[in-house]
Protein backbone atom coordinates (compact mmCIF):
# COMPACT_ATOMS: atom_id res chain seq x y z
CA UNK A 1 0.00 0.00 0.00
CA UNK A 2 2.76 2.12 0.98
CA UNK A 3 4.80 1.73 -2.06
CA UNK A 4 1.68 2.47 -4.44
CA UNK A 5 1.21 6.00 -2.75
CA UNK A 6 4.83 6.18 -3.17
CA UNK A 7 4.25 5.73 -6.71
CA UNK A 8 1.65 7.62 -7.57
CA UNK A 9 3.23 10.84 -5.53
CA UNK A 10 6.08 10.62 -7.69
CA UNK A 11 4.52 10.33 -10.62
CA UNK A 12 2.14 13.54 -9.66
CA UNK A 13 5.56 15.06 -8.67
CA UNK A 14 7.34 14.32 -12.12
CA UNK A 15 5.00 14.30 -14.82
CA UNK A 16 5.68 17.99 -15.55
CA UNK A 17 8.56 16.37 -17.38
CA UNK A 18 5.43 15.20 -19.88
CA UNK A 19 6.05 18.60 -21.29
CA UNK A 20 8.58 19.34 -23.64
CA UNK A 21 9.04 22.82 -22.99
CA UNK A 22 9.61 22.25 -19.37
CA UNK A 23 12.52 19.50 -20.12
CA UNK A 24 14.05 21.92 -22.41
CA UNK A 25 13.97 24.41 -19.59
CA UNK A 26 14.99 21.85 -16.95
CA UNK A 27 18.07 21.04 -19.62
CA UNK A 28 19.38 24.26 -19.90
CA UNK A 29 19.55 25.35 -16.38
CA UNK A 30 20.96 22.42 -15.32
CA UNK A 31 23.77 22.85 -17.89
CA UNK A 32 24.21 26.72 -17.25
CA UNK A 33 24.46 25.38 -13.46
CA UNK A 34 27.42 23.35 -14.18
CA UNK A 35 29.65 25.92 -15.41
CA UNK A 36 27.92 28.73 -12.93
CA UNK A 37 29.14 25.70 -9.97
CA UNK A 38 32.80 25.51 -11.37
CA UNK A 39 32.96 28.88 -11.64
CA UNK A 40 32.23 29.40 -8.02
CA UNK A 41 34.33 27.03 -6.61
CA UNK A 42 37.93 27.74 -9.39
CA UNK A 43 37.58 31.29 -8.60
CA UNK A 44 37.77 31.62 -4.62
CA UNK A 45 40.62 29.02 -4.76
CA UNK A 46 42.61 30.94 -7.29
CA UNK A 47 41.98 34.36 -5.48
CA UNK A 48 43.16 32.74 -2.45
CA UNK A 49 46.06 30.79 -3.66
CA UNK A 50 47.45 34.10 -5.20
CA UNK A 51 46.88 36.23 -2.18
CA UNK A 52 46.53 33.81 0.61
CA UNK A 53 43.82 36.67 2.21
CA UNK A 54 40.72 35.68 3.33
CA UNK A 55 39.44 39.31 2.69
CA UNK A 56 40.36 39.71 -0.99
CA UNK A 57 38.58 35.41 -1.45
CA UNK A 58 35.22 37.38 0.79
CA UNK A 59 36.10 40.33 -1.61
CA UNK A 60 35.45 38.20 -4.34
CA UNK A 61 31.98 36.85 -3.46
CA UNK A 62 31.03 40.08 -2.64
CA UNK A 63 31.95 41.86 -6.21
CA UNK A 64 30.04 38.84 -7.22
CA UNK A 65 26.86 39.49 -5.59
CA UNK A 66 27.18 43.57 -6.09
CA UNK A 67 25.16 43.53 -9.62
CA UNK A 68 22.19 42.23 -7.61
CA UNK A 69 22.21 45.19 -5.62
CA UNK A 70 22.95 47.47 -8.63
CA UNK A 71 20.98 46.15 -11.68
CA UNK A 72 18.45 43.96 -10.02
CA UNK A 73 15.40 45.96 -10.69
CA UNK A 74 16.67 46.61 -14.70
CA UNK A 75 16.84 42.92 -14.81
CA UNK A 76 13.32 42.28 -13.97
CA UNK A 77 11.94 44.48 -16.18
CA UNK A 78 14.03 43.09 -18.83
CA UNK A 79 12.61 39.77 -17.61
CA UNK A 80 9.02 40.90 -18.29
CA UNK A 81 9.19 42.86 -21.33
CA UNK A 82 11.65 40.64 -23.39
CA UNK A 83 11.23 36.86 -24.53
CA UNK A 84 12.62 35.04 -21.92
CA UNK A 85 13.82 31.95 -23.57
CA UNK A 86 16.47 34.33 -26.02
CA UNK A 87 17.01 36.63 -22.80
CA UNK A 88 18.45 33.52 -20.89
CA UNK A 89 20.30 32.18 -24.33
CA UNK A 90 22.55 35.64 -24.91
CA UNK A 91 22.72 35.50 -21.22
CA UNK A 92 24.86 32.33 -21.08
CA UNK A 93 26.46 33.20 -24.44
CA UNK A 94 28.16 36.22 -23.05
CA UNK A 95 29.07 34.39 -19.76
CA UNK A 96 30.52 31.43 -21.72
CA UNK A 97 32.48 34.19 -23.73
CA UNK A 98 33.59 35.79 -20.62
CA UNK A 99 34.97 32.17 -18.95
CA UNK A 100 37.15 31.42 -22.75
CA UNK A 101 38.60 35.14 -22.48
CA UNK A 102 39.46 34.86 -18.78
CA UNK A 103 41.05 31.08 -19.97
CA UNK A 104 42.95 33.12 -22.91
CA UNK A 105 44.49 35.84 -20.60
CA UNK A 106 45.59 32.75 -18.03
CA UNK A 107 47.10 30.86 -21.35
CA UNK A 108 49.40 34.38 -22.00
CA UNK A 109 50.40 34.24 -18.50
CA UNK A 110 48.66 37.96 -17.74
CA UNK A 111 46.61 35.99 -14.89
CA UNK A 112 46.02 38.41 -11.92
CA UNK A 113 43.59 39.64 -9.27
CA UNK A 114 41.80 41.96 -11.22
CA UNK A 115 41.27 39.62 -14.02
CA UNK A 116 39.68 37.26 -11.50
CA UNK A 117 37.61 40.24 -10.04
CA UNK A 118 36.25 41.13 -13.49
CA UNK A 119 35.15 37.69 -14.19
CA UNK A 120 33.71 37.26 -11.15
CA UNK A 121 31.65 40.78 -11.81
CA UNK A 122 30.46 39.51 -15.16
CA UNK A 123 29.58 36.11 -13.21
CA UNK A 124 27.53 37.76 -11.23
CA UNK A 125 25.35 40.02 -13.74
CA UNK A 126 25.51 37.22 -15.41
CA UNK A 127 23.53 35.39 -12.28
CA UNK A 128 21.64 38.38 -11.29
CA UNK A 129 19.78 38.13 -14.98
CA UNK A 130 19.55 34.40 -14.68
CA UNK A 131 17.36 34.81 -11.76
CA UNK A 132 14.80 37.28 -12.70
CA UNK A 133 14.11 35.39 -15.98
CA UNK A 134 14.56 31.79 -15.29
CA UNK A 135 11.97 31.06 -12.41
CA UNK A 136 9.54 33.34 -14.52
CA UNK A 137 9.80 31.21 -17.24
CA UNK A 138 9.58 27.99 -15.60
CA UNK A 139 6.37 29.08 -14.26
CA UNK A 140 5.45 30.34 -17.83
CA UNK A 141 5.88 27.21 -19.30
CA UNK A 142 4.27 25.19 -16.46
CA UNK A 143 1.61 26.88 -15.47
CA UNK A 144 0.28 28.69 -12.79
CA UNK A 145 -1.17 25.95 -11.28
CA UNK A 146 2.33 23.91 -11.56
CA UNK A 147 4.25 26.77 -10.65
CA UNK A 148 5.59 25.29 -7.24
CA UNK A 149 6.08 21.96 -8.84
CA UNK A 150 8.24 24.24 -11.67
CA UNK A 151 10.56 26.24 -9.30
CA UNK A 152 11.41 23.18 -7.11
CA UNK A 153 12.09 20.53 -10.26
CA UNK A 154 14.03 23.27 -11.53
CA UNK A 155 15.96 24.35 -8.75
CA UNK A 156 16.33 20.06 -8.23
CA UNK A 157 17.98 19.79 -11.19
CA UNK A 158 20.77 22.84 -10.68
CA UNK A 159 21.39 21.24 -6.70
CA UNK A 160 22.09 18.00 -8.34
CA UNK A 161 24.70 18.96 -10.89
CA UNK A 162 26.11 21.31 -8.68
CA UNK A 163 27.52 18.58 -6.04
CA UNK A 164 29.41 17.37 -9.69
CA UNK A 165 30.48 20.51 -10.53
CA UNK A 166 31.93 21.21 -7.20
CA UNK A 167 33.91 17.58 -7.02
CA UNK A 168 34.76 18.46 -10.35
CA UNK A 169 36.47 21.81 -9.87
CA UNK A 170 38.11 20.79 -7.48
CA UNK A 171 39.68 18.00 -8.67
CA UNK A 172 40.67 19.92 -12.11
CA UNK A 173 42.12 22.59 -10.02
CA UNK A 174 44.63 19.52 -8.43
CA UNK A 175 45.38 18.41 -11.78
CA UNK A 176 44.82 20.89 -14.92
CA UNK A 177 46.13 24.26 -15.66
CA UNK A 178 43.60 27.19 -14.90
CA UNK A 179 43.47 28.40 -18.05
CA UNK A 180 42.13 25.14 -19.43
CA UNK A 181 39.63 24.79 -16.42
CA UNK A 182 37.63 28.02 -17.88
CA UNK A 183 37.76 27.00 -21.11
CA UNK A 184 36.14 23.36 -19.71
CA UNK A 185 33.89 25.37 -17.60
CA UNK A 186 32.62 27.44 -20.45
CA UNK A 187 31.47 24.38 -22.68
CA UNK A 188 28.14 23.89 -20.91
CA UNK A 189 27.27 27.74 -21.19
CA UNK A 190 27.40 27.35 -24.76
CA UNK A 191 25.16 24.36 -24.89
CA UNK A 192 22.97 25.78 -22.47
CA UNK A 193 22.59 28.85 -24.69
CA UNK A 194 21.79 27.10 -27.63
CA UNK A 195 19.20 24.88 -25.51
CA UNK A 196 17.72 28.07 -24.13
CA UNK A 197 16.69 29.36 -27.66
CA UNK A 198 14.66 26.43 -28.16
CA UNK A 199 12.08 27.31 -25.16
CA UNK A 200 8.81 28.60 -26.22
CA UNK A 201 5.98 29.14 -23.26
CA UNK A 202 2.34 27.94 -23.64
CA UNK A 203 1.08 31.36 -24.23
CA UNK A 204 2.62 34.74 -25.64
CA UNK A 205 2.82 37.67 -23.60
CA UNK A 206 1.44 41.32 -24.73
CA UNK A 207 4.52 43.72 -26.35
CA UNK A 208 4.90 46.06 -23.34
CA UNK A 209 3.90 49.88 -24.67
CA UNK A 210 5.00 51.73 -21.62
CA UNK A 211 8.67 52.79 -20.97
CA UNK A 212 11.24 51.32 -19.16
CA UNK A 213 11.01 53.26 -16.39
CA UNK A 214 7.36 53.40 -15.74
CA UNK A 215 7.54 49.49 -15.64
CA UNK A 216 10.32 49.45 -12.72
CA UNK A 217 8.50 52.32 -11.06
CA UNK A 218 5.40 49.82 -11.28
CA UNK A 219 7.82 46.90 -9.60
CA UNK A 220 8.29 48.62 -6.73
CA UNK A 221 4.65 50.03 -5.76
CA UNK A 222 3.44 46.58 -5.88
CA UNK A 223 6.60 45.84 -3.26
CA UNK A 224 5.70 48.86 -1.42
CA UNK A 225 1.78 48.20 -1.58
CA UNK A 226 2.22 44.51 -0.38
CA UNK A 227 3.38 43.93 2.98
CA UNK A 228 4.05 40.16 2.83
CA UNK A 229 6.11 40.52 0.00
CA UNK A 230 8.43 43.61 1.67
CA UNK A 231 8.78 41.44 4.94
CA UNK A 232 9.87 38.49 2.83
CA UNK A 233 12.50 40.84 1.09
CA UNK A 234 13.81 42.28 4.16
CA UNK A 235 14.02 38.90 5.69
CA UNK A 236 16.40 37.62 2.31
CA UNK A 237 18.36 40.30 2.83
CA UNK A 238 19.64 39.70 6.38
CA UNK A 239 19.75 35.81 5.66
CA UNK A 240 22.19 36.67 2.67
CA UNK A 241 24.58 39.00 4.48
CA UNK A 242 25.13 36.61 7.76
CA UNK A 243 24.30 32.81 5.59
CA UNK A 244 24.91 32.25 2.71
CA UNK A 245 27.89 34.48 2.82
CA UNK A 246 29.41 31.42 4.05
CA UNK A 247 30.37 30.59 0.93
CA UNK A 248 32.74 33.27 0.14
CA UNK A 249 35.01 31.87 3.24
CA UNK A 250 35.06 27.95 1.99
CA UNK A 251 38.93 28.48 0.50
CA UNK A 252 39.30 29.62 4.42
CA UNK A 253 37.67 27.07 6.09
CA UNK A 254 39.39 24.59 3.70
CA UNK A 255 42.86 26.06 4.24
CA UNK A 256 42.90 27.17 7.84
CA UNK A 257 40.37 24.73 9.68
CA UNK A 258 40.74 22.02 7.72
CA UNK A 259 44.24 21.82 6.19
CA UNK A 260 43.84 20.43 3.27
CA UNK A 261 44.10 21.10 -0.29
CA UNK A 262 42.08 22.43 -3.67
CA UNK A 263 40.53 18.65 -3.84
CA UNK A 264 39.49 18.80 0.12
CA UNK A 265 37.48 22.08 -1.37
CA UNK A 266 35.59 20.87 -3.88
CA UNK A 267 34.81 18.17 -1.57
CA UNK A 268 33.45 20.90 1.11
CA UNK A 269 31.88 22.87 -1.90
CA UNK A 270 30.04 19.28 -3.19
CA UNK A 271 28.45 19.12 0.43
CA UNK A 272 26.61 22.33 0.25
CA UNK A 273 25.15 20.89 -3.33
CA UNK A 274 24.61 17.94 -1.90
CA UNK A 275 22.60 18.99 0.70
CA UNK A 276 20.85 21.87 -1.29
CA UNK A 277 19.77 18.80 -3.53
CA UNK A 278 18.41 16.76 -0.46
CA UNK A 279 16.55 19.93 0.96
CA UNK A 280 14.82 20.84 -2.49
CA UNK A 281 13.96 17.52 -3.12
CA UNK A 282 12.22 17.14 0.32
CA UNK A 283 9.99 20.03 -0.04
CA UNK A 284 9.59 19.07 -3.68
CA UNK A 285 7.75 15.44 -2.54
CA UNK A 286 5.54 17.00 0.44
CA UNK A 287 2.21 17.65 -0.54
CA UNK A 288 0.95 17.95 2.92
CA UNK A 289 0.33 21.56 4.32
CA UNK A 290 3.17 24.05 5.02
CA UNK A 291 3.02 26.97 7.48
CA UNK A 292 5.41 28.78 5.08
CA UNK A 293 6.17 31.96 6.96
CA UNK A 294 7.02 29.61 10.28
CA UNK A 295 8.96 27.40 7.95
CA UNK A 296 11.36 29.83 6.47
CA UNK A 297 11.86 31.47 10.10
CA UNK A 298 12.96 27.79 11.71
CA UNK A 299 15.51 27.59 8.56
CA UNK A 300 16.77 30.50 9.18
CA UNK A 301 17.12 30.07 12.72
CA UNK A 302 18.86 26.86 11.69
CA UNK A 303 21.28 28.60 9.08
CA UNK A 304 22.90 29.90 12.61
CA UNK A 305 23.74 27.52 14.90
CA UNK A 306 25.18 25.11 12.21
CA UNK A 307 27.42 28.48 10.96
CA UNK A 308 28.01 28.49 14.74
CA UNK A 309 29.42 24.87 14.74
CA UNK A 310 31.19 25.00 11.33
CA UNK A 311 33.39 27.74 12.84
CA UNK A 312 34.24 25.47 16.11
CA UNK A 313 34.91 22.03 13.50
CA UNK A 314 38.20 21.05 12.59
CA UNK A 315 37.30 18.03 11.90
CA UNK A 316 37.03 17.03 7.50
CA UNK A 317 33.67 14.54 7.99
CA UNK A 318 31.75 16.60 10.95
CA UNK A 319 32.53 19.98 8.30
CA UNK A 320 31.56 18.20 5.25
CA UNK A 321 28.02 17.24 7.29
CA UNK A 322 27.26 20.32 8.35
CA UNK A 323 28.01 22.20 5.14
CA UNK A 324 25.83 19.90 3.84
CA UNK A 325 23.02 21.02 6.11
CA UNK A 326 23.72 24.62 5.16
CA UNK A 327 23.30 24.07 1.57
CA UNK A 328 19.99 22.62 2.74
CA UNK A 329 18.67 25.68 4.79
CA UNK A 330 19.98 27.31 1.73
CA UNK A 331 17.84 25.86 -0.94
CA UNK A 332 14.75 26.11 1.52
CA UNK A 333 15.07 29.50 1.92
CA UNK A 334 15.96 30.42 -1.75
CA UNK A 335 12.96 28.10 -3.40
CA UNK A 336 10.23 28.87 0.03
CA UNK A 337 11.14 32.83 -1.05
CA UNK A 338 10.61 31.94 -5.04
CA UNK A 339 7.11 30.16 -4.57
CA UNK A 340 5.89 32.85 -1.68
CA UNK A 341 6.75 36.09 -3.87
CA UNK A 342 5.71 34.70 -7.28
CA UNK A 343 2.35 32.96 -5.65
CA UNK A 344 1.84 36.83 -3.44
CA UNK A 345 2.18 38.92 -7.23
CA UNK A 346 0.09 38.75 -10.69
CA UNK A 347 2.26 36.67 -13.13
CA UNK A 348 2.93 40.03 -15.38
CA UNK A 349 4.64 41.61 -12.71
CA UNK A 350 6.97 38.43 -11.56
CA UNK A 351 9.90 39.23 -13.35
CA UNK A 352 9.97 42.76 -11.49
CA UNK A 353 9.31 40.82 -7.86
CA UNK A 354 12.26 38.27 -8.75
CA UNK A 355 14.47 41.19 -9.90
CA UNK A 356 13.68 43.28 -6.59
CA UNK A 357 14.64 39.88 -4.49
CA UNK A 358 17.91 39.99 -6.59
CA UNK A 359 18.46 43.17 -4.60
CA UNK A 360 17.86 41.78 -1.55
CA UNK A 361 20.15 39.11 -2.09
CA UNK A 362 22.71 41.82 -3.26
CA UNK A 363 23.06 42.94 0.18
CA UNK A 364 25.50 40.08 0.50
CA UNK A 365 28.47 42.19 0.05
CA UNK A 366 27.67 43.87 3.37
CA UNK A 367 27.66 40.70 5.08
CA UNK A 368 30.96 39.23 3.03
CA UNK A 369 32.84 42.40 3.67
CA UNK A 370 32.65 42.87 7.10
CA UNK A 371 32.84 38.80 7.94
CA UNK A 372 36.12 38.95 5.97
CA UNK A 373 37.65 41.72 8.02
CA UNK A 374 37.04 39.40 10.99
CA UNK A 375 38.10 36.49 9.73
CA UNK A 376 41.64 38.49 9.15
CA UNK A 377 41.81 40.12 12.13
CA UNK A 378 40.63 37.39 14.85
CA UNK A 379 39.79 34.17 12.54
CA UNK A 380 37.38 32.59 10.80
CA UNK A 381 35.66 31.08 13.87
CA UNK A 382 34.90 33.84 15.04
CA UNK A 383 34.03 35.18 11.81
CA UNK A 384 30.98 32.30 11.76
CA UNK A 385 30.19 31.97 14.77
CA UNK A 386 29.31 36.36 14.98
CA UNK A 387 27.49 35.44 11.67
CA UNK A 388 25.16 32.63 13.38
CA UNK A 389 24.43 34.43 16.25
CA UNK A 390 23.15 37.46 13.94
CA UNK A 391 20.86 34.99 12.18
CA UNK A 392 19.52 33.64 15.63
CA UNK A 393 18.57 37.60 16.54
CA UNK A 394 16.90 38.17 13.07
CA UNK A 395 14.69 34.78 12.99
CA UNK A 396 13.88 35.26 16.93
CA UNK A 397 13.31 38.99 16.13
CA UNK A 398 10.83 38.24 13.09
CA UNK A 399 8.95 35.42 14.95
CA UNK A 400 7.83 37.48 17.76
CA UNK A 401 7.73 40.81 16.29
CA UNK A 402 6.20 40.41 12.91
CA UNK A 403 2.46 39.25 12.70
CA UNK A 404 3.06 39.18 8.86
CA UNK A 405 5.69 36.60 8.97
CA UNK A 406 3.31 34.42 10.88
CA UNK A 407 0.70 34.51 8.69
CA UNK A 408 2.57 33.99 5.08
Amino acid sequence: MLNRISNRVFRQTFDIFDIGSFRRLWSSAVLFSMGQWLDRTIVGWLVLDMTGSAFLTGLVWAVRFCPNLLFGPVMGVISDRYPRGRTLSINAGVRAIAMLLTGLLFFLGQESLLVLLILALIGGTSTTLQMAVLQPLAAEVVGDSRLSNGVTITSLGQRAVGAVGALLGGILLATTSPAWIFVFAALPLVVSAGVFLTISPNFSREMKVSSFLSDMLEGLDVIRGRRAVLVLLVLMAFTEMFGFSFNGFLPVVAEDLLRIGPEGLGLLTSATAVGGFLGVLGLTLHHGAIRRGLLLLGIIASFGVLEILLGISNNLGVSWMLLACLGAMGALVDSLQWILLQTAVPSDMRGRVMGWWNVAIGCGWIGTIGLGIIADTHGIQASLSIAGVILLLVAFSALTISSQVRRI
